[in-house]
């Protein structure tokens, strides 16, 4: 008899989509209170699961659906940051995909 692996599923914060933990950028709140992208999916503290797509952070941000997944206020520093890692994970995406 044949055991299938175990394949985590997670959510989407912005558009609500579940698939693979892999298939999501994992944000997350530190103990220190900074909001940051968690490159790793190790790192300690709160986190959220954003899809690549920038209109996915972009909903997520703006109707408040990653600071309530976080339970935290983000500041507009981060807000910025968090959205010019979305265009930069996507610009990196396409370009794989293509070349």
């Amino acid at each position: 008899m044949t055991k299938t692996k175990h394949v985590p599923i997670r959510t989407c914060v912005g558009c609500r989509v579940s698939d693979a933990k892999r298939e999501f950028v994992r944000v997350v709140r530190a103990p220190n209170g900074m909001v940051e992208v968690d490159g790793t999916g190790t790192r300690d503290g709160r986190g959220a699961y954003l899809c690549a797509r920038p209109e996915c952070w972009e909903e997520a941000l703006n109707k408040g659906r990653l600071a309530r997944a976080l339970r935290t206020e983000i500041p507009a520093s981060s807000e910025a940051q968090l959205l010019a890692h979305a265009q930069r994970y996507q610009s990196a995406t396409l370009t794989a995909a293509t070349g």
